[in-house]
């Protein structure tokens, strides 16, 4: 866990090397597979009692291709820019919609910065929806399962249901 104590950030803010452990963070995500520790460089610099920490995140890590299911490597370079402001976060009972001005904003309590939660939410929203191993990836055959960006298999494309009835009024004709 990194935090960091307010009361040691100087006026010209501080610099700090990350190197977070991705089972102490309980990072994990379909079809993808941390292969080391997420390391990067924040600075944290105080800007009243809000705290700025701005920065970058370097996230090793290999996923399965979408269309042709095969593992590749990648990096994720993560720009960081998120506010930590004192006190815990304005909740009302119940149900609590946040405020759009709100929503990138993380807190701190007792002076005291825990990092933890700005990396694991910065790794998570890098992640790709639907990640490629090229953009021209040809996927898998839906008939035989071939690779196509290997090579090219016989399969003929099945009819289209949707000219299920066409077909069938041009057969009796």
């Amino acid at each position: 866990m990194t935090q960091v104590d307010v009361t040691h950030i100087p006026e010209e803010g501080l610099r700090i090397s990350l190197a977070e452990d991705v089972e102490e963070l309980d990072l994990t995500a379909p079809g993808t597979h941390f292969r080391e520790r997420i390391s990067g460089e924040l600075h944290l610099a105080k800007a009243g009692e809000a705290i700025c920490a701005t920065g970058r995140l370097t996230v090793p890590v290999t996923f399965e291709c979408m269309r042709c299911l095969r593992p590749f490597p990648a990096t994720l370079d993560i720009p960081v820019a998120a506010q930590f402001f004192p006190g815990p976060p304005p909740a009302a009972p119940g149900e609590h919609q946040m405020p759009e001005d709100e929503a990138e904003d993380y807190y701190y309590a007792d002076n005291v910065v825990v990092l933890d939660d700005l990396v694991r939410q910065e790794v998570f929203l890098a992640i790709p929806f639907s990640p490629l191993c090229r953009p021209d990836c040809r996927g898998l055959c839906g008939q035989c399962g071939q690779d196509l960006n290997v090579e090219t298999c016989a399969c003929t494309p099945p009819p289209d249901p949707r000219l299920a009835g066409l077909r069938e009024y041009l057969r009796k004709k």
